[in-house]
């Protein structure tokens, strides 16, 4: 009995111990997976370098995203998930925060994820999309005497619109087509648009019946005339709009020629919200004539462009903000001579539709066609310095070559449209490659000859928009190909 009575002791003594070993082994780690199970760039977080999301693909432990063509890699901002919340992310060492930390993406980058014991380590790849492409959205078959093309910032979506002999019309595109509507049923010309930061969109034309400037804006579904009392308009007016600090801009030149007081001046008509005012001038500005005034607004600060027909031709830039008027550059003409030569020589350029963009830094650029040739001058914000971007385009001639357009794309990149010659006048666009500081090779646009009316704009999500003009041909007094305006866009591969 004693015997069994020892065997049960020694029994409970190895239950005992066998109890104790359980208590102070190791403990069991966390059960969830060390695993990234999402990755991409969010633009939100990479102001500076994108304008779209882009989601990366994860295969095994290989991620690769791609982005556009010319994006800094060099600081981007990845957003990641992970499968379970208790990882730990890490690139050489450092801890990552998704939405907040930048890396340089130039090479692979390597990402540990650690949980407990359990690591696993990630190979993120970044490499380019295929490069944008301008493809054709629509075409409307549309008489026009002029174009003017703007995008509501609202929707990103542009909108057009076109004055002929029979009425002004706004358009917008809608899906894959165009949907018009009639602002008023008769002749209009000189038209200009602007679009407000709530979508607004307001309409100057001129009437030559009525020697007057008329301003028409949309309120729900209807439009209506709000300013008809814009004096007598010149062809060279342009003209512009541009809405700040509450209250809309509109810039022509003026035409009265009996009295000819304020004859070639540059009008300027204000809407505060409440009334209209109306031949007001540019305070600052001395000399008497103008054309093509250019507004546009960047940051908080409108920037105003005027052609000067003085001898020599010159230009003026000035500036509003916070309801006070400045003069940025006064009265700058383009020398042709080398510095030091006396007496000094001048480009001339075209009075017909220059353009103008602003940057994000206050930088201006200015397309401008002298002698001819299209081309690109940069204006330092802060040092005011004028020097041309990239060639010289060869001229193409002395009708063709006084338009070109230029555009900006939200992270910097610019673009100039412009004919390749008199005679087949086929539109063409280039944009400024970083490498080599210089223009890429033309890509046409067009396969018909394309008018005057030509225009490019960027929307805020980085897609372009270029419409033009197509005039219609006849064959024995009969229209064989009807007019038409074009629309085309530039947007990278998703």
């Amino acid at each position: 009995m004693k015997k069994y009575l020892s065997m049960i002791c020694c029994l409970g003594a190895l239950l005992t111990a066998g109890c104790s070993d359980d208590k102070t082994g190791e403990e069991e780690g966390p059960t969830g997976e060390a695993k990234i199970t999402a990755f991409g760039f969010k633009a939100e977080n990479n102001p500076d370098y994108l304008v779209k999301d882009y989601t990366g693909t994860i295969s095994g432990t290989a991620i690769s995203v791609k982005v556009p063509a010319d994006t800094d890699l060099s600081a981007l901002v990845a957003t990641f998930e992970t499968a379970d919340g208790e990882s730990t992310v890490t690139v050489n060492g450092t801890t990552q925060v998704s939405g907040t930390t930048a890396n340089d993406f130039s090479d692979p980058v390597d990402y540990l994820v650690s949980l407990g014991k359990k690591n696993a380590l990630y190979t993120v790849t970044v490499s380019e999309l295929p490069e944008a492409v301008w493809t054709k959205v629509t075409e409307w078959e549309q008489d026009a005497n002029a174009v003017r093309l703007e995008i509501d910032q609202t929707d990103n979506l542009p909108c057009l619109a076109v004055t002929n002999e029979n009425a002004v019309t706004f358009a917008k595109l809608n899906g894959n087509t165009i949907t018009s509507e009639t602002v008023v049923n008769r002749k209009g010309q000189y038209p200009g648009l602007g679009i407000d930061n709530s979508g607004q969109p307001y309409i100057f034309f001129y009437e030559s019946k009525t020697l007057s400037g008329t301003v028409a804006s949309k309120t729900g579904s209807v439009w209506a005339e709000v300013c008809n009392s814009i004096e007598r308009t010149a062809n060279q007016a342009g003209p512009t709009i541009a809405a700040i600090d509450g209250k809309v801009f509109v810039f022509t030149v003026n035409d009265n020629r009996s009295p000819s007081t304020r004859r070639r001046l540059i009008d300027v008509a204000t809407y505060d919200g409440s009334s209209w005012t109306t031949s007001g001038d540019i305070p600052g500005r001395s000399i008497t004539r103008g054309y093509w005034p250019i507004a546009r607004t960047k940051n908080g600060t409108m920037y105003l462009f005027i052609l000067n027909p003085v001898s020599p031709n010159s230009f003026s830039i000035y500036t509003y903000k916070n309801g006070t008027w400045s003069t940025f550059i006064e009265e700058y003409a383009y020398p042709s001579s080398e510095p030091g030569i006396e007496p000094a020589t001048y480009h001339s350029f075209s009075l017909y539709c220059p353009d103008m963009v602003i940057d994000d830094d206050g930088n201006i650029y200015l397309g401008i066609c002298y002698d001819y040739s299209p081309q690109v001058l940069k204006i330092d914000a802060n040092t005011k310095e004028i020097n041309r971007i990239g060639s010289a385009i060869p001229s193409p001639g002395n009708t063709a070559g006084r338009t070109c357009r230029i555009a900006l794309s939200p992270l910097g990149k610019l673009y100039m449209a412009y004919r390749n010659s008199n005679d087949a006048k086929l539109l063409q666009v280039v944009s400024l490659d970083e490498k080599t500081k210089d223009w890429t090779a033309p890509v046409q646009i067009s396969t018909d000859p394309v008018y005057d009316e030509f225009d490019c704009k960027f929307a805020a999500d980085g897609t372009a928009y270029l419409a033009y003009y197509v005039l219609e041909e006849k064959t024995d007094g009969v229209v064989t190909t009807p007019s038409k305006i074009c629309l085309y866009k530039l947007v990278t591969a998703e």
